[in-house]
């Protein structure tokens, strides 16, 4: 009994550490999110007296947003705090560790694991593609899964994406909820998660009941009582830490050339949610 308390204990820091790592699959993933804002929102890592000129280009690239008024950021001073920690932790902390297992693990290597996570998470798009009333994205998501984890050698390579039928989908609860009519909330950061909203806080309970790593580790695991629960965290910190040579970079392509980074993040993330969930 005393013996198995210290092991216990190990893992248990093990466990909260690949979590911090992680950021758990959310929404977000912090490090996932800000490559999607680099794409998907150059205007917003423009400066404050270029405000205008943004906005007038958002209006035109993205007619649906017109009707989507500023997000509240009421904890401004808690976000400006851990927006600097995350800073801090990806990209000073974890920035050397990125760089060096991008030099050791060839770049098709890292592909293949991207996308052999993703595969595996297919029910999260598939569920949330359900929810909207989107069956062809839905079938999508079957087709590309049962390509893939085929002919795919279980998703490490993505051969479904030379057919344009069976082109991707990032659908998740948040966007479900966005379907529905719940607006963005009010501006969040969240320590190791990156940035949030009201709405897509809540749609990370709804991933995490979708992830298949939930029902094979979850508190009703057939594992039982010897249930290793803290793979789940090994397992999606691996993901995010293959994924974060290519986040830094894209990261610093919205952050470096912005006078304020912090509301360069918030607006190139605004956008890009209200985007996904105009589609």
């Amino acid at each position: 009994m005393t013996a198995a308390l210290p092991r216990k204990c190990i893992l248990i820091l093990l466990a909260l550490s690949i979590l911090a790592m992680s950021g758990c699959h959310g929404r977000n993933q912090a490090g996932k999110d800000y490559g999607k804002v680099a794409q998907s929102a150059p205007a917003a890592a423009q400066t404050p007296a270029d405000t205008s000129v943004a906005t007038a280009s958002a209006a035109e690239t993205a007619p649906a947003e017109a009707s989507y008024g500023p997000t509240p950021d009421p904890l401004y001073r808690w976000n400006k705090f851990w927006f600097g920690f995350n800073d801090l932790f990806y990209g000073g902390l974890m920035r050397p560790f990125a760089k060096g297992y991008a030099f050791v693990v060839p770049k098709p290597v890292r592909s293949g694991l991207t996308n052999a996570y993703k595969n595996f998470t297919f029910p999260i798009r598939f569920v949330n593609a359900l929810l909207q009333l989107d069956f062809k994205k839905a079938s999508k998501e079957f087709g590309r899964f049962m390509v893939n984890s085929t002919i795919g050698f279980g998703g490490l390579l993505d051969v479904a994406k030379a057919d344009p039928n069976l082109a991707p989908g990032n659908e998740d609860f948040g966007q479900t909820l966005g379907y529905y009519g719940m607006g963005d909330g009010f501006y969040i950061v969240w320590p190791f998660f990156g940035p949030s909203t009201l709405r897509d806080t809540i749609g990370m309970a709804g991933n995490a009941a979708a992830n298949p790593l939930t029902w094979i580790f979850g508190p009703w695991s057939i594992y039982g009582e010897d249930n290793p629960w803290y793979l789940s965290y090994i397992i999606k910190g691996g993901d995010v830490f293959n994924n974060l040579p290519g986040t830094l970079e894209a990261y610093d392509s919205v952050v470096k050339p912005a006078v304020d980074p912090y509301t360069a993040v918030m607006d190139a993330y605004i956008q890009y949610r209200r985007n996904a969930i105009s589609e």
